[in-house]
């Protein structure tokens, strides 16, 4: 069960990661809600590990745009 659980979130991270737009159409309200799920994840798995840091890296692009959402 737990390795069909990673490979199924592995898998959504990579078409994740593949479609930037997705995180860009997302609104500002659920990009802080899933930065601040991030933050407190203790022991993050690599494929969260790789969701947290698309989820910086669209922060971090509005932040240049003046949105401060996150």
């Amino acid at each position: 069960m737990k390795i069909i659980l990673t490979s199924a979130l592995l898998t959504s991270v990579i078409l994740l990661s593949a479609c930037d737009s997705k995180w860009q159409k997302l609104a500002d309200d659920q990009l802080a809600a899933k930065s601040s799920d991030c933050a407190a994840i203790g022991d993050p798995s690599s494929a969260m590990i790789q969701v947290c840091k698309n989820v910086a890296r669209e922060c971090e692009r509005r932040r240049e745009n003046g949105v401060y959402a996150c």
